[in-house]
């Protein structure tokens, strides 16, 4: 949770985006749920009906390591273009995609150009004097809401949205967009461990200049080899962090690692990406990472597997540019009021 947040527009602005095969034809409304009479079959209330904080469908159903190919609709200097791209689950818990080659070039120059043009800051904490949790780092914050000056990134926003949030989501009148955040860390740069907290219930993050480094330590990436502690689902942070102890990047979790002119090949361009033991995902200049902050079984809690960190940037490495766009549910009773 950062110390700037900013709530933009709703969702359904600007270019069509869309999911390509089974996801084109449009699926009818769900039944609305009577959530505060529901219970689920263990028992427990039922807070928010499931399939409602995660991802649609056909993301839903991906399996580690499958993907759907889909497209968006980008502006450029001819008017309009369609940009084809492939979303690949690469955890179960949380629910993490790799949205590849989603940005265009000219979309990642753009977004640093116009961070530098209205001036890079220090990049703050919500937690006051707090100078340990992120370092070397400043931040910029580009509007999301749609208005002229807003240009493409208020297309993307909506763009994302569209392919990434649940109908019901897309419904609700307290459902938004943050400013886009934009980052440049030095080298040594680095944000610890932290969940992106409430009520941001889908974080995006785009590599600019593709230089990655964020890690989740808690994520699944292989049920079926998930032992002892890694079994064990957290309930609060505190928790969670003592988890991560003796857990280590590309050993354990999931690390999304930027594809530098030093990556060994055999790795970064094996057709999913993923590193040999299944911890690893390489992302390039202009592909995405897209996670879920909530659990979607009903209860209407944050999943602390999503706790993540941004891993000290390298000299190799160069500086790192990323920038982030959450999605928010600013009053989550408000879906159970209406279903």
């Amino acid at each position: 949770l950062l110390a700037r947040s900013k709530f933009g527009s709703s969702f359904l602005r600007g270019p069509v985006a869309n999911l390509s095969a089974k996801n084109l034809r449009e699926s009818p409304r769900r039944t609305p749920f009577r959530s505060r009479a529901a219970t689920s079959a263990a028992g427990d209330a039922v807070l928010v009906p499931p399939g409602v904080l995660g991802p649609p469908e056909p993301l839903r159903s991906l399996e580690v390591g499958q993907h759907v190919d889909a497209f968006r609709v980008v502006r450029c200097e001819e008017g309009t273009e369609k940009l084809q791209f492939a979303i690949e689950r690469v955890a179960r818990a949380p629910d993490v995609f790799r949205l590849g080659n989603f940005l265009t070039e000219s979309e990642c120059a753009r977004i640093k150009s116009a961070a530098e043009m209205l001036g890079m800051e220090e990049a703050g904490t919500v937690t006051k004097e707090d100078g340990t949790s992120r370092k070397n780092c400043s931040v910029a914050w580009i509007s999301s809401d749609g208005r002229p000056d807003a240009g493409a990134v208020g297309d993307l926003a909506a763009s994302t949205a569209n392919i990434l949030l649940s109908r019901e989501v897309l419904s609700q009148p307290s459902a938004g967009v943050e400013d886009l955040q934009v980052l440049r860390y030095g080298a040594g740069g680095e944000f610890v461990h932290h969940h992106d907290g409430e009520p941001r219930i889908l974080t995006v993050i785009y590599y600019v200049n593709g230089v990655g480094g964020t890690w989740f330590p808690l994520a699944r990436t292989d049920d079926e080899n998930a032992t002892g502690d890694l079994c064990e689902e957290p309930k609060n942070k505190a928790r969670a962090l003592d988890l991560t102890k003796g857990l280590g990047p590309g050993e354990d979790g999931l690390l999304v690692k930027g594809v530098t002119r030093n990556a060994h090949s055999d790795d970064a361009d094996n057709d999913s990406r993923r590193g040999g033991n299944g911890h690893v995902v390489w992302v390039n200049r202009g592909d995405a990472i897209a996670f879920y902050n909530y659990k979607d079984d009903g209860s209407g809690q944050l999943d602390w597997r999503a706790l993540h960190c941004g891993l000290p940037t390298t000299e190799e490495e160069g500086t790192k540019w990323i920038a982030n766009h959450w999605y928010r549910l600013n009053s989550l009773a408000d879906i159970d009021d209406q279903f």
